[in-house]
């Protein structure tokens, strides 16, 4: 207890008082209890001091969260404050600053430089002085004015020795010499009564020095008349006259020089007015002053190359004053920091230079030369003419603000290469300083969007900007249209010239953090996973980082290149590789590449032939309900509900609804096959790789493989020609019949061969090993964009190659004229039931039973071509009929006046014309090396037995 001070015991004895309510005097053994109790707890105490060092941390971080949120006035208070503390320190500060940053609420929002005001102590009150109170009162009026007494006085008080009052101002006149003649005096002599009278105000007077005043007046030769020269002067320099040169002396002339780049008013240079151009006073210099040991041309040589140099750095003053070089823009505000900065330098080093001439080096006089002053002051201001050459080239006005707050860096970067290029090191350095200051501050949103995938608020000067708000935006597009790259109308980057090789990963890895966001809030399991761990001591991009020692022979663009890529792979994080794993394994790329390659890609031959016969058969009985969508779906997922990559919650299809046609006029032709609408729904990951877009030729592909598939489905099903059948009718009908057949057959096997095998199956196995081999997502999207647009163009399915793709479908409908031709007119023969009968005989009990015979035999005889494409609809008796006698197997095939054979041969004869206009568009494309292998393709569809039947 003897250990523990007085005023400590004292304190808990308040401190229990005020708690328990326990006194000594009225309960003194709880009070005691309570006592040994608390001192006890406060000897063995376990917590420790406050970390002082780390209090400085948060005071600094917290001054420089002023200064980038542009709250450099509270900045400037809040480090004034901080330089005052050490005079006022005590034991404790740490713990009362610490005090204070716990209990501070939102400082920046919160603090304003005004509540300071109520914190200053107000002035003490002004003592009144005579001129105040004299001010206030006058001293006028008959009480005021001066009284003699002697004047009415009589005769006896006037020899007695006593003397006169006198007037006020002779009075006031005598202190003033009385106090003259004390300060006269030796300090010390005279009586106690002198000093005493010395004590009064005029004793605080001090008398100027008149002589200094003086000297110093006719040391300002500007404020002087021109004065004339008494001693012999070269004529040279006497161009008015020698009564009006006045001699300066080289000195003078030096401190007018350090005047003028101080940026200070001087009487030998002038400015323009309205103009940072600073000119050499020809009027003074040839006229009013001049060098003794020098002509006047010569004076007004060296004048004028220290005007130029003037001239720049007036010129970056007047940027750094300027309101319009400070910006809301940190990039534009952080380059005039620095060069206010090199301003100051500059300034500094006239100032010493100033103080040479004045003062000397170590009690050594400083030999006075402007030559040399130039010689010293030339390596010294060639920086600064380079940096206003970059100044002046910074339009002020006429573009966006934005535009102008980095044109600085690219005018900095370019100026850096080419000094470094030339070896100017010391130029070179100087440059370099103020570009990596504001390298840093334009690295800072870069850093904050590759590690939080965030933007600054109404940011117009980041190269990335945000095109859609979170509400906005599709999941399925939100890897390419939440965000852009922000370009100008020409598709430039808005970004310094050393940012764009860097650019784009830049763009990728803050959008794959944006994306690994999403992706944990919909509950994706690996993207919770920590990223990889940081470097401990990152590497920033500055002098030292970029320039090592012993690499300045190496160009500063490829040594600047190579550091700013190493601070971007530090700072990615492999965010992208991460992503692009997730989107193989969680997600289910792969799965839904299979999903699309059965379903669009036809990948199971045998259950296309399923759906496709479905379909077929549904339309060839002319069942109107066959477009139903619920019907299709459930078809489609029917048949792909056993292949375990296909989810079949996500299949739908549909038929569009076509015009006014019917069934059985649309059945005619295999263009009825491009309104079905197949279509697979994707997780939304994986829409982002897979664009909607891409479903457009998917779609494409698959109905043009199902036209193949009717075609060849329409052939396939016709039967054989009996074989008393070659002897019947006109000659040569079969051998037409099976040539047209088989030539038919060859055209669909072979294209739809060439799709699949030479096609499909080739780009797809491609596409599959460049997406793994892809390292973000951005390449994953390159390459299934890629394989769309070749598989697109190889399949003909590409805007020039439309013609090719549409002689082919006119290829694949004379397939069906064919079939329907040849079901009809075997149709007629079973009706007929004649072995004998003539083709000529069939026609004729066809026409009796058209009651449209009379039109069709006044097309013949006017002339009218006939088109196969145009065949036109049988009455409903004819339909009756040949519905009835052909097995339930619906054609709706109306027959021509001509006979059948002529029916083939013109079928023969269209079939050969489109045949070779394929052949030849393929063969051009091939030879315009666009793809090479639609030669192969030509050469193919040519066949056996070309032209048989013809």
């Amino acid at each position: 207890m003897s250990a523990t001070p007085a005023k400590v015991k004292s304190l808990v004895d308040e401190l229990i008082q005020s708690v328990t309510g326990l006194t000594a005097q009225e309960d003194p053994e709880n009070f005691n209890l309570c006592r040994d109790f608390a001192l006890r707890n406060f000897r063995g105490y376990k917590f420790g001091r406050t970390n002082q060092f780390d209090v400085t941390s948060k005071l600094d971080g917290l001054e420089e969260k002023f200064r980038v949120f542009n709250r450099d006035d509270l900045a400037d208070a809040f480090r004034s404050r901080l330089e005052e503390l050490p005079s006022l320190t005590s034991g404790f500060t740490p713990e009362i600053l610490s005090l204070f940053l716990s209990l501070s609420d939102r400082p920046l929002q919160n603090s304003k430089i005004s509540d300071l005001e109520l914190l200053a102590k107000s002035d003490a009150p002004k003592e009144p002085t005579w001129e105040d109170i004299i001010a206030d009162d006058p001293m006028v009026g008959e009480i005021w004015e001066d009284v003699d007494f002697g004047a009415e006085s009589s005769d006896e008080w006037s020899d007695d020795g006593y003397t006169r009052p006198r007037s006020r101002d002779g009075f006031v006149e005598s202190l003033r010499n009385q106090a003259e003649d004390r300060r006269r005096k030796p300090q010390g002599t005279g009586d106690g009564e002198a000093r005493y009278k010395g004590s009064g105000v005029e004793g605080f007077i001090v008398q100027a020095d008149e002589k200094g005043l003086e000297s110093l007046k006719k040391a300002q030769y500007w404020s002087e008349g021109v004065l004339p020269v008494e001693r012999e002067l070269d004529v040279s320099l006497a161009s008015g006259g020698v009564n009006n040169i006045s001699l300066v002396s080289e000195l003078q002339a030096m401190r007018e020089v350090i005047f003028m780049l101080l940026g200070y008013p001087c009487l030998l240079f002038q400015r323009k007015p309205n103009d940072t151009t600073i000119l050499v006073n020809t009027d003074s210099v040839t006229k009013h002053f001049a060098l003794s040991h020098a002509s006047l041309p010569a004076f007004r040589a060296i004048l004028s190359w220290y005007a130029g140099k003037g001239t720049n750095i007036n010129v970056i003053r007047t940027f750094a004053r300027s309101k319009t070089s400070t910006t809301n823009f940190p990039e534009r505000q952080t380059f005039v920091a620095s060069v206010c900065d090199k301003l100051a330098i500059l300034d500094q080093h006239l100032i010493k230079l100033e103080e040479l001439l004045l003062v000397g080096s170590k009690g050594l006089d400083q030999i006075v030369s402007l030559l040399a002053l130039q010689g010293e002051l030339e390596p010294f201001l060639t920086p600064f003419d380079l940096l206003s050459d970059i100044i002046a080239k910074l339009p002020q006005t006429g573009k966006p603000p934005a535009d102008l707050a980095l044109q600085h860096l690219e005018s900095l970067f370019q100026l850096a290469c080419r000094l470094q290029s030339t070896g100017d090191q010391k130029s070179f350095k100087f440059i370099m300083d103020i570009f990596f200051s504001c390298l840093q501050t334009y690295l800072r949103p870069i850093h904050q969007w590759m590690e939080s995938g965030e933007l600054r608020k109404d940011d117009e000067v980041f190269l990335i900007s945000k095109t859609r708000s979170d509400e906005e935006v599709e999941l399925g597009g939100l890897w390419s249209d939440q965000y852009s790259l922000r370009k100008d109308v020409s598709g430039v980057l808005k970004a310094p010239e050393f940012v764009h090789a860097a650019a784009a990963r830049i763009f990728i890895t803050g959008k794959s953090v944006v994306f690994l966001k999403r992706l944990l809030e919909h509950g994706i399991p690996s993207s919770a996973l920590p990223l990889q761990p940081q470097p401990v001591n990152r590497i920033d991009v500055n002098l030292s980082t970029a320039c090592k020692s012993g690499e300045y022979l190496a160009p500063f663009s490829d040594m600047f290149a190579a550091a700013f890529d190493k601070w971007i792979n530090d700072r990615h994080h492999s965010v992208s590789s991460r992503l692009r794993d997730i989107l193989y394994q969680d997600c289910g790329l792969w799965k839904s590449l299979d999903a699309i390659e059965h379903i669009y890609l036809c990948k199971n031959g045998h259950l296309f032939d399923t759906l496709s016969q479905a379909m077929f058969e549904k339309v060839d009985k002319g069942v109107q309900t066959w477009g139903d969508r619920f019907l299709l779906t459930e078809l489609l997922q029917g048949i792909y509900g056993g292949v375990g990559c296909v989810e079949v919650g996500r299949m739908r299809m549909r038929a569009k609804p076509e015009s006014t046609k019917s069934l059985r006029e649309r059945r005619r032709t295999v263009k009825m096959w491009k309104s079905l609408e197949l279509s697979y729904a994707l997780p939304w990951p994986i829409m982002n790789v897979i664009r909607k877009e891409s479903f457009d030729v998917y779609n494409n592909i698959f109905s043009f493989l199902l036209q193949i598939r009717r075609a060849k489905y329409v052939l396939e099903r016709l039967t054989l020609l009996k074989e008393d059948f070659r002897t019947l009718g006109e000659s040569g009908e079969g051998a037409m019949y099976y040539s047209l057949k088989h030539r038919l057959l060859w055209f669909a096997n072979i294209i739809y061969y060439y799709l699949t095998n030479s096609v499909l199956i080739p780009q797809t196995t491609h596409m599959r090993q460049e997406m793994a081999r892809a390292v973000h997502v951005d390449g994953m999207i390159q390459v299934h964009n890629t394989y769309i647009q070749k598989t697109k163009e190889q399949c003909l399915l590409g805007a020039k190659l439309a013609p090719i793709h549409q002689a082919i479908t006119s290829i694949l409908d004379i397939s069906i004229f064919f079939s329907d031709a040849h079901l009809a007119h075997s149709t007629a023969l079973k009706t007929l039931d004649a072995p004998n009968a003539s083709i000529h005989d069939i026609s004729v009990f066809i026409s009796s039973h058209n009651p449209r015979r009379r039109h069709r035999r006044r097309q013949h005889q006017t002339g009218e071509p006939y088109d196969y494409n145009d065949i036109s609809d049988s009455n409903s008796d004819s339909e009756d009929y040949v519905e009835d006698n052909f097995e339930g197997m619906n054609s709706y095939i109306s027959f021509e006046n001509e006979a059948y054979a002529r029916q083939i041969g013109h079928m023969s004869e269209r079939f050969n014309t489109l045949l070779e206009f394929v052949r030849a568009g393929l063969r051009g494309v091939a030879r315009a090396g666009v793809m090479p292998h639609l030669e192969v393709l030509a050469e193919s569809l040519e066949g056996p037995g070309r032209g048989g039947g013809t």
